[in-house]
């Protein structure tokens, strides 16, 4: 695809995205069409097929899209990288990047509340939900990457647990989303640094000869 044509239509892919985010946080899943969406972002219904399926992968692109957007998520992919130097520091860089203030905001978003909705089975279906919970998957996958990648490196136990060091960091994340919906998060900001090295100090405690 020559370059002009390849930028054209990545900027096409990412006002489409934009303009799914606008409605969905307007209207909901359930009121918002593939029509809406087109008409709103200036395109042809044609062009969102051209780059999803349907609607259920254009939401699911969609929170791809807001992660690298507000939390700096190819850190993730970084720290997955096996030449990559440090990939624990990189890892504590993306989930210090949750309390920044557009990361905070979209944690708090109505976006955010819609998808809870839609896991919650208040909304949405079961396609999209299992949509959903692939990208969850994929998440969790890339989690394990790099977390024997940080063994690889030295930086964590040889003999980690790593699904229960996986769980025991998406619980350490959850906690800070919860509180941050709820509105809880001022002293957690303040200290957020220190938190984080204590939570990976207690996930070396996750090794294989104590669980």
């Amino acid at each position: 695809m020559p370059r002009r044509t390849q930028e054209d239509s990545q900027a096409t892919r990412r006002k489409i995205l934009e303009s799914a985010q606008r409605l969905f946080t307007r209207r909901g899943y359930e009121r918002t069409s593939l029509s809406d969406i087109a008409k709103y972002a200036g395109v042809t219904r044609g062009a969102i097929y051209w780059h999803f399926e349907n609607k259920e992968e254009l939401l699911v692109n969609l929170m791809d899209f807001m992660d690298k957007e507000k939390f700096s998520i190819d850190l993730l992919h970084d720290a997955s990288d096996p030449d990559e130097k440090d990939p624990l520091g990189k890892l504590k860089s993306c989930i210090r990047s949750m309390v920044d203030e557009e990361g905070n905001k979209f944690i708090s978003s109505s976006l955010m509340s819609m998808i809870i909705s839609i896991m919650s089975g208040s909304a949405g279906n079961d396609e999209v939900r299992e949509r959903i919970l692939d990208f969850i998957k994929s998440r969790h996958d890339l989690m394990h990457k790099i977390l024997r990648n940080c063994i690889s490196k030295g930086q964590l136990p040889a003999n980690l647990a790593i699904e229960a060091a996986a769980e025991h960091l998406a619980i350490f994340c959850v906690g800070f989303f919860h509180q941050s919906r709820l509105g809880y998060t001022e002293n957690v900001k303040k200290n957020f640094d220190f938190f984080i090295d204590r939570e990976f100090e207690e996930i070396k405690t996750l090794t294989t000869d104590v669980l």
